[in-house]
């Protein structure tokens, strides 16, 4: 009871910490009338006085911010009509289907502006023929203006605003002088009332169609085209907006020939100059889809309905040059698409190194004869204590500087690994590798947990930790570094209950449990997950560590724990101003959305990477030898307690961790990184005893 007194103590202080009460948020200007511009395809690169004036006009007066347009959507590149529907329900739902059902959360956004009286206008038509006449769910403009029952109080999306253009791969354009008027008129119509809200959705028309109807090199010449409609359009707006109204321009989608696409612009003018700041994202410069629609109610002076997971954008300070405000946008989207593109190929790299190494040395341990298990063997421990060494190095590389391509973000991370593997080599070489992977697994772990405490500065767009672009999280601990958290942390354990004995298996407890709190407290980590196979690895190691029973008992309270601490998050989720992924998704309603997500994600990982599919044969062979522990291998967990109760937590981990994280499958793999490769040193070391004692 003493024990457990000083644990919830331990998990009290974080919890005082870490519930500091949210800033109030500042109040913006109220507006009459809301124009927003659809603009797919846009890119901050696009941008320039010379070629975009009006765009370039509104970043001169306006307040910037890059769109995360994937909006969790497991497809890379989602189009503009998954965009609009975003914004039409103000959380992450899928596109109409073509079936002409859209779904339930559609039209919210309308309809909070209808249900007070006002009014609903679109403009523009992504129609690829004169005599096309697109289905109501299908035209980017109306989805965002329409209310749940698909109405609009002004509707020109059909072919009035189009003209011939026979040298174009569709032979239509939108006709500016058209369009213009079809704006002044549905400024008529949402003005009519005094003292009600209007709002005016405007679709360019032309980026669509080059999505529709261009492929390859011929892609890039077309989405030009586009910007520059989407420019005209802007000026349209700027040039006819009343001075009660405010104008949004809002890429809804993004789609590169190379490498994987950025964020999606984001300009509001009519707040002043400055740059963005989301309560959801908790970063400058960084909005959702969402967000967008939250805003639009909140200038519209309305309150956003309870399943809209978007915040209210606030403007914070910036350059108030244009072109610096630009420059900071172009190196935050070029940062993040850098950082995307050497993502998964580390992850699986690192994978795949280490099931190479790990075989190797299982082989040399199991089977190599004399000499050769002591000479081949040392070379094997030393390569994976060198191996182990790069996520710590991918820390380092984050706070040394923003890559701007895919090749400086490898250089900088091939030099950061470099810088750790010879410090643990070094220690190898002092006192053996087994001693040097167990500091370095302590050590990586102290400093993502560190990290987190500070901020998550070397966290945030991480090789190892969240994606800025794929947008379901954006801040905390990414489900692979909580991985190599919890498995650096029962490895390092593991060496001191090895050294000195069952008596320091309670560090599993005393240093296992504040850390999955800081990884699931909403101000710290936010990632729930953990509760349950960070909690389930770090009751198991200790279980195990300390010769005891697995009990129905044990397990209760251990479930207890982890309920309680869910409700703790949860709680500081509602009574803090910006709620974490776990608010958001309860107050959207989408909890079982989230679960199928995470499980069609670990399928996908699963299914695509051959190396990952070896992950449950390895599983099952190790859980199999913790429960019969026979053999060389046996021997050698018989010796070692610490190192069979870290295997038996990161094996448990590894199970839970498939149903219930969105990249179960990498995290399984990650968790077991640290202790299998110590396992495989332990029995190098312990082969090359007799012919090489140390």
């Amino acid at each position: 009871m003493k024990r457990a007194l000083r644990l919830g103590l331990v998990a009290a202080a974080l919890v005082a910490v870490c519930a500091a009460p949210a800033s109030a948020q500042a109040h913006a200007p109220v507006f009459r009338t809301l124009v927003i511009v659809v603009a797919p395809y846009l890119t901050w690169q696009d941008v320039s006085p010379e070629s975009t004036p009006g765009l370039w006009r509104m970043i001169e007066h306006g307040a910037v911010a890059g769109a995360a347009v994937r909006a969790g959507s497991l497809d890379p590149t989602p189009d503009e009509l998954r965009g609009a529907a975003v914004l039409s329900a103000g959380a992450p739902v899928p596109a109409p289907a073509d079936d002409g059902s859209g779904g339930s959360a559609l039209g919210l956004l309308g309809r909070a502006i209808r249900a007070v009286g006002g009014s609903t206008a679109a403009v523009g038509s992504p129609a690829r023929t004169p005599d096309e006449v697109a289905p109501p769910d299908r035209r980017p403009a109306r989805i965002v203006a329409a209310d749940t029952a698909g109405i609009v109080d002004y509707d020109e999306t059909g072919a009035r605003v189009l003209k011939a253009a026979p040298g174009t791969g569709d032979g239509l354009i939108t006709d500016p002088d058209v369009f213009e008027v079809a704006y002044r008129e549905a400024l008529d119509a949402v003005r009519k009332d005094a003292g009600v809200p209007g709002l005016i959705v405007l679709d360019p028309g032309d980026p669509s169609r080059a999505r529709a109807g261009s492929t390859g090199s011929a892609w890039e010449s077309a989405r030009q085209a586009g910007v520059a409609t989407t420019d005209a359009v802007t000026r349209i707006a700027l040039r006819s907006n009343p001075d009660d109204a405010v104008l949004i321009v809002v890429s809804t989608s993004q789609l590169a020939i190379d490498g994987p696409a950025g964020f999606g612009p984001v300009i509001v003018y009519g707040l002043g100059p400055g740059v963005l700041h989301s309560p959801a994202t908790r970063r400058d410069g960084v909005v959702t889809l969402p967000d967008i629609s939250a805003t639009a109610l909140s200038l519209l002076s309305l309150e956003a309905p309870d399943t809209m997971t978007g915040s209210v954008l606030e403007v914070v300070s910036a350059p108030q040059d244009a072109a610096l405000r630009l420059e900071t946008m172009v190196a935050q989207d070029a940062s993040a698409r850098a950082l995307e593109a050497v993502r998964e190929p580390v992850w699986f790299g690192l994978i795949a190194a280490a099931v190479a190494v790990l075989a190797a040395g299982l082989s040399a341990a199991l089977f190599a004869p004399g000499q050769a298990a002591g000479v081949l063997g040392r070379a094997l421990a030393f390569a994976l204590v060198a191996l182990c060494a790069l996520p710590a190095g991918s820390l380092l590389a984050r706070v040394s500087g923003q890559p701007t391509d895919a090749d400086g973000a490898y250089r900088t991370l091939l030099v950061a690994t470099a810088v750790v593997a010879l410090v643990a080599v070094v220690k190898a070489l002092r006192s053996g590798p087994a001693s040097a992977l167990a500091w370095l697994a302590g050590g990586t772990a102290v400093a993502i947990a560190a990290d987190q405490i500070l901020g998550g500065p070397a966290a945030s767009g991480g090789v190892f930790s969240y994606s800025l672009l794929f947008g379901t999280r954006f801040y905390g601990l990414g489900n692979e570094a909580a991985a190599l958290l919890v498995g650096g942390l029962l490895t390092g354990v593991a060496r001191r209950v090895d050294l000195f004995g069952r008596t320091r298996a309670v560090g599993y407890l005393w240093l296992g449990v504040p850390a999955v709190v800081v990884a699931v407290l909403p101000a710290l980590g936010a990632n729930i997950g953990v509760v349950a196979w960070g909690g389930a690895a770090v009751l198991g190691a200790y279980l195990r560590a300390a010769g005891r029973r697995l009990t129905l008992r044990r397990v209760a309270v251990g479930v207890a724990g982890a309920v309680a601490l869910d409700a703790l998050a949860a709680a500081l989720d509602t009574m803090g101003g910006a709620p974490s992924h776990l608010g958001r998704t309860l107050s959207g309603g989408g909890l079982w959305d989230l679960v199928a997500r995470k499980l069609a994600l670990s399928w996908g990982i699963l299914i695509t990477t051959p190396v990952v599919v070896l992950l449950p044969i390895a599983l099952g062979a190790i859980a199999y030898l913790l429960v019969r522990p026979k053999g060389f291998l046996g021997s050698v967990l018989s010796t070692s307690p610490g190192l069979a109760a870290a295997l038996t937590g990161s094996v448990t981990a590894a199970f839970v961790a498939v149903p219930t994280e969105d990249s179960g499958v990498a995290v399984s793999a990650l968790v077991m990184l640290f202790p299998a490769a110590a396992l495989v040193v332990a029995a190098l070391e312990r082969r090359r005893e007799p012919d090489e004692p140390e």
